[in-house]
């Protein structure tokens, strides 16, 4: 499909949609605030043993799935190339690839469930040596760390595994994809055709999201999305969920002074904590059946203490 067409079916869904739901309020006499009120869907399930989200949003539609991931595959493969030019790009046998490959082919398996492309990457975990504390999973689960985020923060396994199951969540649900459509869902408005698309068969034109994709800063909404299927995720392969607790912490307090620094493309704050924590009941059956124990059984957690089940 063209980019025009393809620009246009979605310009005229979101405004159909928008159309429909202003006469829907306006007929009831509801204000807009209290229309889009009731439609709102709760960020979270309650607690249960399957954790689900709403389906993906309609301004993912406007790049396709396959030649992001492609495109993601395409810098990925540079940013190895360049690593191994300058002899930063740790080998098979390097004990930091070992640790981490090993973490997400625990995780990969859980992961899955969650976009059925998924079934079908080509996943990779490679580490290039690098002060600096960032790393991330392109569309299509292609992964990159940086040794600054282990060695500097000195991540435990558990956070490590927090840390992996959160970007590999943002590549399932997809996030790179709907900031990018919203970007060019943006121009729309403008009536001017997005440069980053040109004017050519999408599926053929490069798209320019290298930089893009590097860089990008997830809305507080993607986070939460990624905290919690990323923790279920490592929940489930057998990581202590209250890592993720000192995780962030770690995180905030070395990067937050950092110009563009991982805390900024990773908004955290008191909310965010809040949210983890709540989590808790959640993840923490997970985690004891994945080591064989009940919830009672497990031990202390440094910086944490000792979690205790909710009274009913």
């Amino acid at each position: 499909m063209k980019v025009h067409a393809l620009i246009r079916v979605a310009a005229c869904a979101v405004s159909l949609h928008a159309g429909l739901s202003f006469a829907a309020s306006a007929a009831s006499g509801t204000s807009d605030a209290q229309a889009a009120a009731a439609n709102a869907q709760p960020p979270y399930s309650t607690a249960s043993d399957q954790i689900r989200f709403g389906n993906a949003a309609l301004f993912r539609n406007l790049i396709p799935s396959a030649t992001l991931e492609q495109q993601s595959a395409d810098e990925y493969a540079q940013i190895l190339r360049e690593a191994r030019r300058t002899k930063h790009l740790l080998g098979d046998d390097n004990p930091l690839v070992k640790r981490a490959r090993e973490i997400a082919n625990r995780e990969i398996p859980f992961a899955l469930k969650w976009n059925d492309r998924s079934k079908n990457w080509k996943w990779e975990v490679n580490v290039v040596r690098s002060d600096e504390i960032r790393m991330y999973c392109l569309p299509g689960g292609k992964i990159v760390i940086y040794s600054g985020l282990i060695d500097r923060l000195r991540l435990n396994d558990n956070e490590l595994g927090m840390m992996i199951g959160h970007e590999i969540a943002h590549a399932l649900r997809e996030h790179a994809r709907d900031r990018l459509g919203r970007q060019q869902a943006a121009q729309l408005s403008t009536g001017t055709i997005p440069p980053l698309f040109g004017f050519a068969d999408i599926s053929s034109t490069p798209l320019g999201i290298g930089e893009q994709l590097l860089a990008m800063r997830y809305t507080p909404a993607d986070e939460t999305e990624a905290d919690v299927i990323g923790s279920e995720i490592a929940s489930r392969a057998g990581y202590d969920p209250r890592a993720a607790i000192t995780l962030w912490k770690k995180i905030d307090a070395r990067t937050r002074r950092t110009p563009n620094g991982f805390i900024w493309m990773h908004p955290y704050g008191a909310a965010r904590v809040h949210d983890l924590m709540k989590r808790l009941p959640d993840m923490m059956p997970l985690y004891a059946k994945a080591i064989g124990k009940t919830v009672d059984q497990l031990p202390n957690y440094e910086g944490m203490g000792r979690f205790k089940k909710p009274r009913l």
